[in-house]
């Protein structure tokens, strides 16, 4: 981890006088002290210097960033300020606003595009990642990287890479990140891969936080390992801890008893009354489920207590009323949605991203001016939405993944937890870790004493990335180069270094137990030798396989197109036949100029080491697995080179129109929406049909529902033969995939069909189109509309479609961005 530094005395001569009168400035703004960090960070931003700042959530992080958009305007300069989710883009925008006015302010978020030439534009990572790959810098002097720690997101963290990588180095730094224990290794990767930068860890939350464990009964714990034990010794006793009541069953089974636990969630009602016993609301109450997050509302509404008295009801009343008349669109008829209005009228609210942005904003809102006590939410609100409570409350500690259930980490803890405790008004936060069932209790002791995790990097070569590499360098060289830039290369060369330490202290080890010695040099450099050989023959077997593919490449490119065509792949190995020759021969007189190449003693000492199976396994392993990190990444870069070509998007090292495409699109799915936009497939169909077929190719939803598009394709014969090609071209494309040993997100599906046509049509009544057409939440059904316009807004833009289909996209874009799909764009 690293260290704290020491804060830079602002008066001091090591600043220039109108950085320091800049800095005072900026201070009087404020009506509190800053904390030394806080200072150190400005004061570094003043000086000129990139700076990243690891603190707890509710730190105080966001003033940093303010520093650097203070400076960026007091000097008229440009600064990028770039979020990793939307939502959260949408709230920066509203807040920098109101500070600033509109006119100097801008957001890009792919499906909105707001004043983008204003001094401050704040935009999601994907645009900024795009835009300088496509060298539109467009002058901005400072970056700000809000959320930073989404570098270790499986789904989005390859972006963040890209960013840094490209950033130009005269652009400052500023980067934002929730605490992890790594700050410093990210920092020296910043600095080998842009310019140098700052770590500053301040570990420190301004508002110290009690966690405690909560039992199904409402009694609380400390987190200490004694805790633990008794609650675990009163369950296996049979008893309850303070009434003695059974809190399981036994069961026999032949001679032998077995403990039945049944994980149980701690009754909302007993917490929310523990919390109010302490004078601990309003609180933020996590569950890892909507549907759960919804019950627990629904079964504090049926007990009828009331959180507010009448004149506060009164307060809220009048917010719903202006919320419903600032959108008329919101239905307050449909089920949800009168669940969230009869809870916010109770002092109660919901908040999850199945919720219609508008009302999200209300609670939002609500609870900020105490008219809210309680807020059931999912994880998703502890990202960045500016929600302070005074106590927190985790409803589990096992959340579902993409594997199943697994626990939860110290980091996505500590996120949630963050929220506890606000600044200036609380003397401390509390978070309550509700236990579902006795065993649970050690996990959330573990949890709790735990240090937060580092940051791994999640860095992969997908298509897009790959094509606007080629695009953008084309030297083969030049591509590797950037490729290594990585964090996850950086972090294989730590690996690898480690590796090779390890491996020199067994071998000598391993030597010395079994009387393997040379007579003239170490057993080290006899391996080293070993090493190389091997290296050698590796090498010849790349380039026998290498041949092999680009011959294979070579016979099945362009089949798309019904020509075959010469393969790129020899071109992005940056070697010719006679270079695979050239490279061989070097690497050959390099082992003939080793000592060893010629020793005498050389056979007998490696059929010693060759005798030695321990030995001879732990090298072999070691040799394979500095292969694989050495060149796991460019390998990938190979492998969606090959898929490239394979489809004749990629000619001698240029790419075709398809591949352009795919270089521009800010997408999982590039590839297959650049198979269908060239096979024809999308001509001939009307606005709506264009964009129901599109809406196939958006991201997986949570759950894909097929009655309702059956049913709607069941009298659209037309669409229905459409939509059957679009399967067969998902599955050609992941069947190519699975030959090239590439694992990349190939998505159809046809959950948002129905409703997107229907929609696309000019439907007005959005309550029966999501209940008849989707059947889901509102709000997930907005935000795949809006994913929808991005990806016909990316189409539209690009000049290598035909005009006809440019005109069908813009007005089926025109149809899809309007009523409450419209509203919601800035929410």
């Amino acid at each position: 981890m690293a260290k704290e530094h020491s804060p830079i005395e602002i008066g001091s001569s090591s600043l220039p006088q109108d950085a320091r009168a800049l800095i005072d400035s900026f201070r009087n703004r404020y009506p509190f002290p800053f904390d030394s960090f806080q200072e150190e960070a400005i004061s570094l931003i003043a000086d000129g210097s990139s700076v990243i700042v690891s603190a707890p959530t509710g730190a105080g992080k966001t003033l940093i960033a303010e520093f650097a958009i203070y400076r960026a305007m007091a000097h008229q300069q440009r600064i990028a300020y770039t979020t990793p989710i939307k939502a959260l883009s949408n709230q920066k925008y509203a807040d920098f606003t109101r500070q600033w006015g509109e006119e100097m302010v801008g957001i890009l978020t792919g499906d909105v595009k707001v004043n983008p030439r204003a001094p401050l534009v704040i935009m999601t990572t994907e645009i900024l990642r795009n835009k300088f790959y496509g060298g539109e810098f467009q002058g901005f002097h400072y970056v700000v990287l809000d959320e930073c720690h989404y570098m270790g997101n499986v789904g989005r963290g390859t972006v963040w890479e890209e960013i840094i990588i490209n950033c130009p180095p005269e652009a400052q730094l500023v980067a934002l990140s929730a605490t992890v224990s790594n700050i410093g290794e990210i920092a020296e990767w910043i600095g080998q891969t842009h310019r140098p930068i700052r770590p500053i860890h301040h570990p420190v939350r301004p508002v110290p936080l009690q966690y405690l464990l909560c039992d199904k009964e409402g009694q609380l714990w400390p987190p200490e390992p004694a805790s633990a034990r008794r609650i675990l010794q009163a369950s296996f006793s049979g008893r309850s801890i303070s009434e003695g009541r059974g809190i399981g069953r036994w069961e026999r089974r032949g001679e032998r008893q077995h403990r039945i636990f049944r994980r149980r969630a701690l009754d909302e009602s007993i917490a929310i009354s523990v919390l109010r016993a302490h004078h601990w609301l309003p609180v933020i109450y996590f569950i890892f489920s909507r549907s759960g997050c919804e019950r627990a509302l629904a079964r504090l509404l049926e007990r009828g207590e009331p959180l507010l008295d009448a004149a506060r009801g009164e307060e809220v009343e009048e917010a719903i009323q202006r919320t419903l008349l600032d959108y008329p669109s919101i239905s307050p008829e449909s089920d949800l949605n009168q669940l969230i209005l009869r809870g916010l009228r109770r002092g109660v609210g919901l908040h999850h991203a199945g919720v219609l942005p508008a009302l999200k904003r209300l609670t939002e809102v609500l609870f900020e001016r105490g008219l809210v006590k309680v807020v059931f939410a999912t994880e998703t609100m502890s990202l960045g939405i500016h929600m302070p409570a005074k106590s927190v409350v985790i409803g589990g500690l096992r959340k579902r993944s993409d594997l199943g259930f697994r626990g939860l980490t110290v980091g996505e803890l500590t996120q949630m937890a963050g929220r506890a405790g606000r600044r200036g008004i609380d003397p401390e936060g509390t978070c309550l870790l509700a236990l579902d069932s006795a065993e649970a209790a050690e996990d959330a002791v573990r949890l709790v004493r735990g240090d937060p995790e580092p940051i791994e990097s999640q860095f992969r070569i997908g298509y897009s990335s790959a094509a606007l590499l080629i695009a953008l360098h084309r030297e083969p060289e030049a591509i590797r180069k950037t490729i290594e830039k990585s964090f996850g290369q950086f972090q294989n060369r730590r690996k690898i270094e480690t590796i090779r330490r390890e491996q020199a202290g067994v071998i000598r080890r391993l030597a010395d137990a079994e009387g393997i010695a040379s007579p003239c040099c170490p057993v080290s450099t006899l391996i080293e030798y070993r090493e190389r050989r091997a290296a050698l023959e590796q090498e010849r077997e790349r380039l026998r396989t290498l041949r092999v593919a680009t011959a294979r490449a070579g016979r099945t490119g362009g089949r798309g197109r019904g020509r075959s065509q010469p393969s790129s792949l020899s071109f992005f190995t940056g070697e010719s036949a006679e270079e695979g020759r050239a490279k061989l021969d070097t690497m050959a007189l390099a082992l003939s100029q080793m000592p060893c190449h010629r020793c005498p003693e050389r056979g007998l000492r490696e059929r010693q080491i060759k005798q030695s199976r321990q030995l001879g396994q732990m090298l072999e392993r070691h040799q394979q697995t500095q292969q694989h990190l050495q060149n796991s990444y460019w390998e990938q870069f190979l492998r969606v080179v090959a898929i490239l070509q394979h489809f004749g998007y990629l000619e001698n090292g240029r790419l075709g129109a398809e591949g352009r495409l795919i270089a521009s699109l800010r997408h999982d799915n590039e590839l297959l929406v650049a198979r269908v936009v060239f096979s024809g497939l999308l001509d001939g169909l009307s606005p709506e049909e264009l964009a129901a077929l599109l809406s196939c190719l958006i991201e997986e939803p949570r759950t894909t529902e097929q009655a309702v598009a059956k049913l709607f394709l069941r009298d659209q014969g037309h669409l229905r033969r459409r939509v059957k090609t679009l399967e067969e071209l998902s599955h050609a494309v992941d069947k190519v995939q699975r030959s090239y040993q590439v694992d990349l997100p190939v998505s159809m599906h046809t959950t948002y069909l129905a409703a997107t046509h229907r929609w696309a049509s000019g439907e007005d009544d959005w309550v029966a189109l999501v209940e008849q057409s989707f059947g889901g939440h509102e709000g997930d059904l907005i935000r795949a509309f809006r994913r929808l316009i991005d990806l016909c807004r990316q189409l539209e833009e690009s000049p290598d479609l035909p005009a006809d289909l440019t005109r069908t996209l813009s007005r089926a874009t025109a149809m899809l961005d309007r009523g409450i799909v419209l509203e919601s764009a800035l929410i």
